[in-house]
């Protein structure tokens, strides 16, 4: 997350475009009592199971056919050994993430010591700007995984030393071979331009890494990463993966890479966080110098497909928000869309973005999203809800339909796209009035064999 400061006014992503989709919220049940404390991170599916991790309160639930939950780990059933950081001024998080296939998952705690069993940790780089005030370790666990969704057996995996208050990521995915993809965060706190480490090979700090679920061993397959909090599958056919990188002082990133350049591990890819070869970071498509945020802004833009570096598969700017803004998501889903291709949307406002269903290639232009509200009339999600900020979580149902976590609410919803905007020539403030005032040019779609079955 990061704040609108230090942005050289005439470099920014492209406007976002629209409003352009319509979608529709359907209740799906509670995770955790409403409050501002929660901390939950994106819902994962594993088969016919959804798992809900409170990250805060270190435990991990399954959501039944009712839509109540049951919980499979709580803190007093961690793994031996696994000691929850309670120094004064660490994050109180105790896990970080789960993900899955078939009998395996693997789970994420943090931990103030290393467990027996373990390897020795990759450790953070040695600099004073790393925030290190206690000891503080990220810890993987693989677990067998019952027909029931039950966890049992947590079997050490691989450990990395971790930052006490700096971004941790923890974006986890089963590969199709059973390989597992790991994102580490850079560890710094939000008024850092990435250091070196990112763009370094001799530390995972800022890296993509295909761990071994036999061995533990890890290697590097994507550098350049700032702060990865889920990744996820852009088609059924689990060929594309995409995951969103919360941006720093211009651009939040969307990035889909393919299945195929994750396995190769003979070439790394870079995304570019990070002090490069010329002293600056890269962040989207715009070169950003080094400094403290204060200092810190673009000063130029990428060429196109510029030598070395993967460019966005969408990105887009700030603009006109206040304060804090960043990037949530994304989710794919052809059970709940047709012409939209990836949701997302930004932790602060709960506003709702999309790229268009077939969008290849780099650079794809960015919508935004209403959404349709009881009444029939369409809104936005701070105002159907009367909130500020309310963290919205992206994920998919085990059916593959899409979904929603407001984080504070401890809410989940269902996600259907129920129309599109038709390109009226207004501008974006017209063009809401207009579809405000009697849902003027929305197509609406039928929806009823979907809403048909059990939220």
């Amino acid at each position: 997350m990061t704040a609108t400061m230090g942005v050289a006014s005439t470099l920014a992503p492209a406007p976002v475009s629209g409003p352009a989709f319509v979608v529709e919220l359907d209740f799906a049940g509670q995770v955790a009592p409403a409050q501002r404390r929660n901390d939950i991170a994106s819902p994962v599916a594993i088969d016919d199971h959804l798992y809900v991790v409170n990250q805060r309160d270190a435990s991990i639930s399954i959501r039944q056919s009712d839509g109540s939950f049951t919980e499979v780990v709580s803190s007093t059933t961690l793994p031996t050994g696994v000691t929850q950081p309670t120094t004064a001024g660490l994050p109180t998080s105790g896990i970080v993430n789960i993900a899955g296939q078939g009998d395996k998952a693997y789970v994420t705690y943090y931990s103030s010591t290393i467990p027996d069993g373990f390897s020795a940790a990759d450790p953070l780089p040695v600099d004073e700007r790393y925030p290190t005030t206690a000891p503080r370790y990220e810890l993987i666990y693989s677990y067998d995984r019952g027909a029931d969704g039950s966890l049992s057996d947590p079997t050490p995996l691989k450990a990395f030393e971790a930052s006490t208050n700096g971004h941790q990521s923890g974006g986890m995915l089963v590969l199709p071979d059973g390989d597992l993809l790991y994102a580490r965060g850079d560890h710094l706190r939000p008024t850092f331009d990435g250091l070196s480490a990112p763009q370094e090979l001799d530390t995972s700090v800022s890296k993509l890494l295909l761990i071994d679920p036999d061995t533990g061993s890890s290697e590097i397959v994507g550098q350049g990463l700032r702060n990865v909090q889920r990744l996820t599958y852009a088609d059924e056919a689990r060929t594309q993966i995409a995951f969103a990188d919360i941006g720093w002082q211009v651009a939040e990133e969307i990035n889909q890479v393919s299945v195929s350049d994750r396995l190769d591990t003979s070439t790394v890819e870079n995304f570019g966080w990070g002090r490069n070869a010329d002293g600056n970071a890269r962040e989207g498509t715009f070169y950003v110098n080094s400094g403290p945020e204060s200092e810190a802004m673009a000063i130029g833009e990428a060429p196109v497909d510029e030598a070395g570096f993967i460019q966005p598969f969408a990105q887009f700017g700030r603009e006109d928000r206040p304060g804090f803004f960043a990037v949530s998501g994304p989710v794919a889903s052809t059970e709940s869309f047709d012409a939209i291709g990836l949701l997302f949307g930004d932790l602060a406002s709960g506003d709702l973005f999309a790229t268009a269903a077939g969008a290849t290639g780099t650079n794809n232009e960015v919508f935004s999203v209403l959404v349709r509200a009881p009444d029939g009339t369409l809104t936005t999600i701070s105002e159907l809800f009367d909130i500020s900020r309310d963290d919205p979580r992206f994920f998919n149902f085990a059916d593959n339909s899409a979904g929603v976590l407001f984080e504070r609410s401890g809410t989940i919803f269902r996600i259907t796209e129920v129309g599109q905007i038709s390109p009226v020539p207004l501008p974006a403030s017209g063009l809401l009035f207009a579809v405000l005032m009697g849902m003027g040019g929305v197509y609406s779609r039928s929806r009823k064999s979907r809403k048909a079955r059990s939220v």
